[in-house]
């Protein structure tokens, strides 16, 4: 009971994401695969271009002739390099999917059975005959074990998202409760730190039509994520925020933590990216939180960017639409 009263909840008005600047990760131009394919148009015209000038310059059909032929030569071995290119690409990324979806459904069940025997082991009446010191080592193999097992569910996570097959299962949920859940289940570790969460909603806000573990799971990394990189020395606060914009709803989780550099702002939502200040901070992650959280909002028709400034802090926020149809899965 204690820990719920922690949680902090309060009507009043809230920031619209419309008066932020959205530091969204935008792919460039020329990173995509697309982009040899505009290259050869770029010189499809070019040679164009130049055979009408050779044209223009010479009366003899056989250097016209020739020239265009050259240069369909040139254009043809171009493409075709530029084909092979992007399907030894399309297979090595195929591969590369198939072999984390193979690896991490093999390493499942091994997992699950040292969680069991631990969790045997851990029980009061097995351990009489244990010394203090070998009922740690059961709690180290557990937290380690657990570890193994997130990651490995991250890792089928990507893999779903790069074959496109992340499933979204929906039901009528109230997101202020789901957040208070969450904010419940981590209030040990901000007692620990001695980080004050509040969690701030409108009256009312209205049901949304969302995967509730999926949901749960972005807004647990980023809850975990503010209380890892919080700045303790000033007070650790964490601000969590919710309200109705027009057919949307608004999340937002604000923290007073180490901020992220603006160099590696561009890069905070791909896989196994971690900002250079966080590798500091000794915190353990591996990276894929923020990829698979910005994949689960966009798989719920939502979007979700941040703003923040090193040493002073980081707000994310995501939109969930009111009305949800056509889910990916």
């Amino acid at each position: 009971m204690e820990q719920v009263n922690k949680i902090q909840i309060n009507n009043g008005e809230l920031p619209s994401p419309e008066r932020l600047p959205a530091e969204v990760d935008k792919p460039k131009f020329w990173e995509n695969t697309s982009f040899l394919f505009v290259a050869m148009g770029i010189l499809t015209m070019t040679a164009m271009i130049g055979t009408y000038f050779v044209a223009q310059e010479y009366n003899d059909p056989i250097i016209v002739i020739g020239s265009v032929s050259l240069v369909a030569g040139i254009t043809i071995l171009i493409g075709g390099m530029a084909i092979k290119t992007v399907e030894q690409l399309a297979a090595a990324n195929q591969m590369k999917t198939e072999f984390v979806s193979i690896a991490s459904h093999q390493l499942r069940t091994p997992l699950s059975i040292i969680k069991w025997y631990v969790e045997f082991l851990s029980k009061k009446e097995k351990q009489l005959n244990l010394t203090p010191e070998q009922i740690g080592y059961l709690k180290t193999i557990s937290d380690s074990n657990q570890r193994m097992i997130r990651l490995v569910n991250d890792l089928l996570d990507i893999s779903r998202i790069e074959s496109g097959r992340i499933q979204i299962h929906p039901e009528k949920i109230n997101l202020v409760e789901l957040s208070q859940n969450i904010i419940k289940e981590n209030q040990p570790l901000a007692d620990k730190g001695n980080i004050k969460i509040s969690l701030k909603s409108e009256s009312e806000i209205p049901l949304l039509l969302i995967d509730p573990k999926r949901v749960s799971m972005v807004i647990e990394n980023l809850l975990s994520n503010a209380l890892k990189y919080i700045n303790k020395d000033s007070g650790g606060t964490v601000s969590v925020e919710i309200s109705e914009q027009k057919d949307k709803v608004l999340f937002s989780i604000s923290d007073n933590g180490v901020g992220i550099p603006e160099k590696d702002k561009k890069k905070i939502f791909k896989k196994f990216f971690r900002a250079g200040n966080t590798m500091k901070s000794q915190t353990s992650g591996t990276g894929l939180g923020l990829f698979i959280a910005k994949a689960v909002i966009e798989s719920h028709k939502g979007s979700i960017w941040f703003v923040s400034k090193e040493g002073e802090g980081t707000t994310f926020y995501f939109t969930l639409p009111i009305r949800s149809k056509g889910f990916e899965g």
